[in-house]
């Protein structure tokens, strides 16, 4: 028989006992009905993200005491930039030259037009725009306020978006299209990796016309003018100090050291009655103003205003002022990366810039925009015979012929004297102007 205190004792435990376990089952109810709950509010009130379109969706939560608004906002993650290429050909008429500067809104560049047009297809933000080394920008080959380039190429990060080409060139005008893009590698920049460059200079035969013979648009050149045209031409094939040849170098600067590996003078063929020839130079970089230059000293040893070692005398530490020809008939219009083509263009991951698949397009720009704006321009303009008896040309170098003084003073006096009539106002006014786009010109630089 038990004892009154131990059974007493007994009777609390089992009481205890009891208590605890309708404790832990009511918290096992309430954590299960909760768990339900919550199931069952995700299932009926999913909560919403944003998206690009930036629509916002209220999440409600309840709570026991209150109740809750909060806005989730998730934005959406940028397409991965990459660095590419992009070919490109532009009409130079109108633009201060190619390179942009994104303080100046006054003088409108080719740049200006393919940057501003990149962004308003998203391929880069606004803010890359104002700031192009954000978009690691970089040109293979800068031209001068008038030039063109029939495939110029730029280097830059940008989104790649599907057919950005022709998104581009949809906000592109005519005289400028996008001909193609390709991702490049990392290491590649458009100007460094660049091993040669190809440019031609259209212009008009009587340019070539001897000092002795009167000058005039229906001039046709000789086999014997043609064949020295293109002996003078290949004095410059090989490397030579070219300082006389541009701006502000110096004998001495290692950079006025260049290459040039090839000249071709094209046969002569006619427009609007006016004959006109192609000379395509081929040289690893060129200094700024250098082809112009070239072209004029090769005038003037023709037209017998220059003496024949005048070229080789240019290569000599001796200061040579050197006159520029007219800008409207320079082009760009090849760039070469053989040793890109040949680490990269073949690894599986990127493609040699040789731009077969846009061939047809290429040339059909040069043939029907490029070529026909300078040989109308040209015609109209009468560029090339303002710069020959008003221009630079004549006050740079010591002449022994009896007809220079025809030139140089008969000529103009007469010229002036008939300026009231509108032919003559118009070359006198283009032969300023001539001087005046030189003269914004100087600033430095490759072409």
């Amino acid at each position: 028989m038990l004892s009154p205190t131990r059974s007493s004792a007994q009777t609390i435990l089992k009481a205890v006992v009891t208590t605890a376990s309708t404790v832990i089952q009511e918290s096992t109810r309430t954590i299960t009905e909760q768990k339900e709950e919550s199931i069952d509010a995700d299932d009926s009130e999913p909560s919403k993200k944003k998206f690009k379109d930036d629509t916002e969706v209220e999440v409600e939560t309840s709570v026991t005491t209150q109740t809750t608004t909060t806005t989730t906002q998730i934005r959406p993650r940028p397409l991965k930039k990459r660095k590419v290429c992009v070919s490109f050909g532009y009409c130079g008429a109108g633009y201060f030259g190619l390179q942009r500067n994104a303080k100046d809104k006054v003088h409108r560049t080719i740049e200006d037009e393919l940057v501003e047009a990149l962004v308003k297809v998203d391929a880069i933000p606004q803010a890359h725009a104002d700031d192009m080394s954000k978009m690691a920008f970089q040109r293979a080959a800068r031209t001068d306020k008038g030039v063109s380039a029939v495939a110029n190429l730029v280097s830059l990060k940008l989104s790649p978006l599907e057919n950005l080409t022709e998104l581009v060139n949809e906000q592109l005008p005519k005289q400028i299209r996008m001909f193609g893009v390709k991702r490049v590698a990392a290491s590649f920049n458009s100007k460094n990796s660049c091993d040669a460059r190809t440019y031609i200079y259209i212009l008009p035969t009587y340019a070539f016309c001897p000092i002795e013979e009167i000058t005039s648009e229906s001039y046709r050149v000789t086999s014997e003018i043609l064949q020295l045209i293109k002996d003078v031409s290949n004095e410059y094939l090989g490397s030579h100090n070219f300082h006389n040849f541009t701006s502000g170098k110096k004998f001495t600067d290692p950079s006025a050291r260049r290459h040039i590996f090839s000249i071709n003078i094209a046969d002569p063929f006619i427009e609007e009655n006016v004959e006109f020839t192609i000379i395509t130079i081929k040289g690893q970089s060129f200094m700024l103003h250098q082809i112009r230059k070239m072209i004029s000293l090769i005038i003037a040893i023709v037209r017998g205003i220059a003496s024949r070692d005048t070229i080789q005398q240019a290569y000599n530490a001796d200061k040579i002022d050197v006159p520029k020809a007219p800008p409207l008939g320079l082009v760009l219009e090849k760039l070469h990366y053989d040793r890109y083509d040949k680490k990269f263009g073949k690894d599986g991951q990127h493609e040699a810039l040789t731009w077969e698949q846009a061939e047809t397009e290429i040339k059909k720009f040069k043939e029907d925009i490029i070529i026909p704006h300078i040989i109308k321009k040209e015609i109209t303009d009468k560029s090339m015979f303002s710069w020959l008896f008003f221009g630079p040309m004549l006050s740079r170098y010591e002449h022994t012929s009896p007809y220079f003084s025809i030139v140089t003073y008969i000529i103009p006096t007469l010229l002036g004297r008939l300026r009231h009539l509108p032919f003559v106002q118009k070359i006198l006014d283009n032969t300023l102007m001539n001087e005046l786009d030189d003269d914004d010109d100087e600033n430095g630089g490759d072409e």
